[in-house]
């Protein structure tokens, strides 16, 4: 299994979603585009919070559900694989000013119910779909404890396999998706799991600039910087780190060096040996340096890790199609006159290098 695409995040997840943005920021002709690039997977990343309400638990919105569905028809009339990512999650978020809510790891959380009750129903009202619809139970999953991750996991497998005993399911490590942690991560006893990793290493180069990240929020690191090359001052950054966001020190580990492609690899060591040992089937399901960075470092860093997906075949994602600071077109207002995109709003640059990991 070889998959290469994109996500299109910002749709139903981490978004407005209200009905004209549904209805119109994503439509069969952005499928249509996708594949003409020659991709064979989406990535389609899904908010809790689109068809269920905290106010009504348990009771999920069909009107509103009718979004995926029409998105993994379109797939399938395009024949791409969609892989159903549940982005966040009831009781469990990525972001830094939400996460330290996370109850999901309690046994005993409504949340932890709810969540489970979700992947019951969407496997049962998604089971008239063959191979072309993949689920992924949790985006980048943050549990103090890896095996509290492994333990929920685990638990939603057999909560699926209950309607569904073929399809392929996603479960990715913990801390963000991050390589290191599939030296904790648990080799389930199921052969339709493929095992996920989100790669944005170094940190201060793929998400330089970015807003919401704890190390800008607080001003400890605020600079633009260029790949491959060696950033100033992350030693001094990660200390100051350590006292404002210390769950996010993993992303400042050894990044003190030149980094170049031959560094790169060196974090990927962690998913091949476990693939390699388990022969499993491994996927990045976001990569990306946003639109901050200047063209050639975007350009340097995309190409070095598309030729390590290639060369290890590693099936990816690409973050993201549209907008979201990191998109293949991009159509906001902050970044209409940003260099990486040409007059069509396409960065035409970034779409060739992941055109270039495809298989002929």
């Amino acid at each position: 299994m070889y998959l290469t695409g994109v996500n299109i995040g910002g749709f139903l997840s981490q978004a407005k979603l209200i009905k004209k943005h549904l209805d119109n920021f994503i439509t069969e002709k952005d499928i249509e585009y996708i594949k003409s690039w020659g991709f064979n997977v989406i990535r389609l990343p899904v908010d809790y919070m689109l068809f269920e309400n905290d106010k009504k638990p348990f009771i999920y919105d069909e009107n509103k559900l009718k979004y995926i569905d029409r998105v993994i028809n379109w797939c399938v009339k395009n024949d791409i694989t969609l892989i159903l990512d549940l982005h966040k999650a009831p009781g469990h978020s990525f972001s830094y000013k939400e996460r330290d809510k996370n109850d999901i790891w309690n046994k005993k959380s409504k949340n932890r119910e709810r969540f489970l009750k979700i992947w019951e129903y969407l496997s049962q009202k998604y089971k008239k779909y063959g191979s072309e619809l993949v689920f992924e139970i949790l985006n980048e999953p943050v549990a103090d404890d890896d095996n509290e991750w492994n333990k929920l996991a685990e638990e939603t497998i057999k909560i699926i396999r209950k309607n569904d005993n073929s399809r392929y399911i996603i479960i990715e490590s913990n801390k963000w998706g991050h390589c290191d942690k599939f030296k904790k991560l648990k080799k389930f006893d199921d052969d339709k799991i493929i095992y996920s990793f989100h790669y944005y290493d170094p940190i201060i180069v793929t998400h330089q600039l970015a807003e919401w990240t704890s190390f800008y929020m607080h001003n400890i690191y605020r600079q633009k910087v260029k790949y491959p090359g060696k950033p100033e001052g992350i030693e001094q950054a990660k200390k100051k780190l350590e006292k404002k966001d210390k769950h996010f020190l993993i992303f400042f580990k050894n990044q003190d060096k030149k980094w170049n492609k031959k560094e790169l690899e060196k974090i990927l060591i962690p998913v091949l040996k476990f693939r390699d040992k388990n022969k499993v089937n491994v996927l990045c399901g976001e990569f990306g340096t946003n639109v901050k960075a200047d063209p050639q470092t975007r350009i340097n860093w995309t190409d070095d890790i598309i030729k390590l997906f290639k060369e290890n075949e590693i099936s990816y994602t690409y973050w993201n199609y549209k907008n979201m600071d990191f998109g293949l077109w991009d159509f906001t207002e902050k970044y209409k006159d940003n260099p990486n995109y040409n007059n069509k709003r396409l960065d035409e640059n970034i779409l060739k290098i992941l055109q270039s990991g495809i298989k002929k």
